[in-house]
């Protein structure tokens, strides 16, 4: 039988049997159409009107609730510092108890929510300090005492126990409660942890897996 190529379709040959008029039609058709809708987007492109691209994700939550689960994850180990909250009769062994600075509350909140999306107010009183924390148009209240013991600073101590259970009170730190008792080795004047970083990592092997 005899075969014919009468035109080319986005660069495949389309073959014809013979010489019936009407493929020869359809060809030409499709060929028409290909060449009308390169017309067009070519066309679109030269307006600026090119195709939507996939939007990029946020570089940081944008509402409490995306930011919440960032809030929950526990600080580095190396931002945690342990105090001594009580001691053997011996003074050779102390509790320890985890804290973190202001500051590292204050660059977690930074960089997860952003600096212009938090605030905080304090405000003291006679009987101790109140933090309000306001996080993406929501806001929390705590707490702070003044230290029984004397302190230099007492308002300084209040207020910063008011803020980081207002931080709590969003996720962010309250890990830090539930690190359980560790009784640790002290230096032989009982004022010291001998080996703090060791504590604190015995302290977050106690953390659920992933989050230490």
């Amino acid at each position: 039988m005899q075969q014919t190529i009468t035109s080319t379709e986005a660069g495949r040959a389309v073959v014809m049997q013979g010489n019936d008029p009407r493929l020869e039609e359809n060809a030409s058709a499709k060929l028409a159409r290909k060449r009308q809708e390169a017309q067009r987007a070519s066309a679109a492109l030269n307006d600026g009107d090119a195709p939507p691209t996939k939007a990029e994700k946020p570089s940081r939550p944008t509402t409490l609730a995306d930011a919440a689960p960032w809030l929950l994850k526990p600080f580095a180990k190396a931002d945690i510092e342990i105090k001594i909250s009580a001691t053997n009769r011996e003074k050779t062994k102390g509790l320890a108890s985890p804290y973190a600075d202001m500051r590292c509350y204050f660059v977690r909140l930074d960089k997860i929510c952003g600096v212009e999306n938090w605030s905080h107010t304090i405000t003291l009183s006679e009987r101790g300090a109140v933090c309000a924390l306001t996080i993406f148009g929501v806001t929390k209240s705590a707490v702070g005492d003044y230290p029984q013991a004397a302190e230099a600073n007492p308002a300084t101590s209040a207020e910063a126990q008011a803020f980081k259970r207002a931080c709590a009170a969003f996720g962010l730190g309250r890990y830090l409660y539930s690190l359980g008792d560790h009784w640790a080795e002290l230096t032989t004047d009982g004022k010291k942890f001998i080996d703090p970083a060791r504590v604190v990592a015995q302290m977050y092997a106690s953390l659920p897996k992933g989050e230490e």
